[in-house]
């Protein structure tokens, strides 16, 4: 019987030292960090990092007023109306000056080139995406997973995206 004891408790013993063996050396979680990109500028932005090298329809959550359906997460949006329509802008992207907005990595995955879409607040609160995009009211840069440093990418603006002249 002490022969079965003995046997048990070796097995037991192997068993215990494989399975802490195998959670010390494969359970290791997979961490994606997330980027960020600093509005370096003086003004409060929508920014966004896309794989398209146009401008699409990421940071707008809902432009049509009759078929409107409520937000997840009332706080993380703002409402305001464009053209009479109520337009709900996902506040994600939204950059105060020195502040940062946090992007996902997985854009470099599927590209070696992204593009970071860059809105003035007082553009994106009143004109249309279709105006934004037709007047070009936005200022665009193609960045690469390198011009992140630190996971970071300054974001200075280079020229001025004016307000378009009534």
């Amino acid at each position: 019987m002490n022969k079965i004891i003995k046997k048990i408790n070796k097995q037991q013993s192997f068993v215990f030292l494989v399975f802490c063996t195998y959670m010390l050396t494969s359970c290791v979680m997979d961490r994606i960090t997330s980027f960020g990109i600093r509005n370096s500028s003086n003004d409060t932005l929508y920014i966004e990092l896309s794989e398209s090298d146009s401008l699409d329809n990421l940071i707008y959550w809902c432009e049509d007023s009759n078929d409107f359906m409520p937000p997840i997460w009332p706080t993380d949006t703002t409402e305001t109306y464009i053209n009479n329509k109520k337009v709900v802008i996902d506040d994600r992207f939204y950059a105060l000056p020195d502040s940062t907005v946090l992007v996902s990595p997985y854009s470099f995955d599927t590209k070696d080139t992204c593009y970071i879409y860059a809105i003035k607040k007082q553009i994106i609160t009143r004109y249309t995406l279709d105006e934004i995009r037709v007047k070009k009211l936005y200022d665009r840069r193609a960045v690469t997973k390198k011009d992140f440093r630190h996971r970071l990418f300054e974001y200075r603006p280079t020229g001025s995206v004016l307000m378009p002249q009534h």
